[in-house]
Parts: C-alpha cells; sequence; structure tokens
C-alpha cells in the first residue's frame, strides 16, 4: 500500500480536501531532504537531522504547516517524536500569539497597496470598461475566449464583495445540497451562493450570501454563457473548458492581481485587506459582546430592529 493509501486510510473520517492538503506538504516535506515517492513505512527521514536543521531556519508560515506534516506523516507511520512535538507546538504558539497581536509578515506588507483592498475597486472597473464590447452581446454570441475574459472580472468582482478561500471553484451553476450558485426566481429573487462544505462548515454551518447588484448584472451574462460553452457545470472553468480547481483559481488570482496591480494577491492576503479594512465593525462588535458577556451572535439577539 503507498503513503498516500494509508493517509486516506488513516484520515478516512475528515475531509478529502484536508487529506489533499496533508499529503501535498508532506510532499513538500520529502522533496526537501529527500525524493519522491513517499516511503511506504520508512519514517527515518522524518525524524533526519538535516531536515530538523532545515526547519529550523524557515519562517514561521513555512514552520507551521511544515511541522503539522511532519505529525500527521509520523501518525501514519504509527511513530512518535518529541523533537517534531515541540516544534509543532512552538510554532502554533508563536502563530497565535502573532494573530492575537494582529501582525503582518513582511512579505505581506510589502504587498500592501496605498489604497489596501479598495484597490479592487479600481481595477473592476477598469475591466468592465474593457470588456464592455462583450458584456453588452447576449451570452448565445460570446466564444469561449470572451467567457475567460469575462471570468477574470468575475473572479475579482466576487472576491470583492466576498472575499472567500478558494471555495469559488467548487459552485456548481445550479441548486444542489451542497456547494452552489443558483438563482432564485421567487424572493428573494436574484442568484444566491450557498456553501455547504468549506474549512469551517463543521462551527459555522451552511451559509447563504446573495451577491450585489453589479455581480447580479454580471452572472446573469457569465452564468448563461458559461453553460452554454462548457458541460462541466461549475462557475468556473480552465483553459481546457474543464472545471477549474481549487489549485488553478489560486494561480489564477496570483497572475491575474500582478497583471493589474503589480502585487501578486492569494486568497488570504484579500482576507485580512477585507477585515483591515473593516477593523472598526470588528473591534466595535467585540466590544460590545464583551460587555454584555455575549458571542457576537447573542448579542444581535438583544440589538432589537426597531
Amino acid at each position: 500500500m503507498t503513503f498516500g493509501a494509508k493517509l486516506i486510510q488513516k484520515k478516512k473520517a475528515i475531509k478529502s480536501s484536508s487529506v489533499d492538503t496533508y499529503l501535498r506538504n508532506i510532499r513538500r516535506l520529502r522533496k526537501v531532504k529527500g525524493k519522491l515517492p513517499i516511503p511506504e513505512s520508512d519514517h527515518k527521514w522524518v525524524v533526519s537531522k538535516s531536515l530538523l536543521e532545515w526547519y529550523d531556519k524557515q519562517p514561521l508560515n513555512i514552520r507551521r504547516h511544515m511541522s503539522t506534516a511532519a505529525q500527521v506523516a509520523l501518525d501514519v507511520y504509527g511513530k512518535k517524536s518529541e523533537a517534531w512535538k515541540t516544534r509543532q507546538s512552538d510554532s502554533m504558539k508563536e502563530f497565535d500569539k502573532d494573530r492575537r497581536e494582529r501582525k503582518l509578515t513582511q512579505k505581506m506588507k510589502d504587498k500592501i497597496p496605498a489604497k489596501g483592498f479598495d484597490v479592487l475597486k479600481g481595477v473592476i472597473s477598469t475591466m468592465k470598461k474593457e470588456l464592455r464590447h462583450i458584456l453588452v452581446k447576449p451570452p448565445k454570441d460570446w466564444s469561449f475566449q470572451d467567457l475567460t475574459r469575462v471570468q477574470e472580472l468575475v473572479i475579482l468582482s466576487l472576491y470583492y464583495n466576498f472575499p472567500l478561500r478558494l471555495d469559488y471553484a467548487t459552485l456548481e451553476t445550479k441548486k444542489t445540497d451542497g456547494n452552489c450558485i443558483y438563482k432564485n426566481t421567487k424572493k428573494p429573487r436574484g442568484w444566491h451562493i450557498q456553501l455547504k462544505e468549506y474549512k469551517t462548515s463543521k462551527t459555522m454551518g451552511t451559509k447563504v450570501f446573495k451577491p450585489n447588484v453589479s455581480n447580479q448584472r454580471l452572472l446573469n451574462k457569465f452564468v448563461p454563457a458559461t453553460e452554454l460553452l462548457t458541460d462541466h457545470g461549475y462557475l468556473l472553468s480552465n483553459q481546457s473548458k474543464q472545471k477549474m480547481s481549487k489549485q488553478v483559481l489560486s494561480k489564477k488570482l496570483h497572475a491575474l492581481t500582478k497583471r493589474r496591480i503589480g502585487k501578486t494577491f492569494s486568497t488570504q492576503l484579500l482576507r485580512i485587506l477585507y477585515a483591515m479594512k473593516n477593523r472598526g465593525i470588528l473591534e466595535s462588535a467585540k466590544e460590545v459582546s464583551e460587555k454584555l458577556m455575549h458571542s457576537t451572535e447573542q448579542s444581535l439577539q438583544y440589538a432589537k430592529k426597531s
């Protein structure tokens, strides 16, 4: 049995997307001082002195993920390591401390534009002007090239409206029991995004969002064109007219922001910029909740609408 198969069997109780992330990071760890494939039963590479020395020289964002990868790999092998256990604990404590202090990494600081999150607003406005000759046409007259160009606008516009993770790549274009984007013809009318499977779904539950008016207009053109020009049944397409994966969406976002803004944005950075823009609202909500000694949700129950 391959290491990957053993990992899937060991972690069968968790989401497949989480298993994929674990495997991807373990492969990354293996390639630091070794070669793929990952050994099926020999765990010695994980606890090698050279790998630990490499790890200790890495920045926090890498140490955090690689220490978890090492611990998961050892779990699959049925082994334990105090050296990795300590390193994972230390990296998580350091990460939590930085989060509480709301520290930005130097890499993030270098990427933050002067206008912050609202830099997207100007880019979206410019793209709409550039693509007006396509947007005025009915979807049946679009080419696949037209679709891919408008898709870039749709991606940025949706992220400006709702800065999710990479969940836009999981949306089916019909109402389902999972992640989807669908149009209500009765109240509440318009396009809705339903998220049932996402990173924090166990604690947050199913979420439904209604995109803003600008995105409603875009989706009225884009989704019918997607359904006419592709047959995969999802919102986003790759260059081969197949469903766009999360990995491709991430690369597309990087390339698009680099070309349009001059800086490479990840979904994490977009979410940070969005939170920074709304910091006053978040801090006010926290203060009110603390004074009432409630969660934010409970506090809202006290804030009756007139």
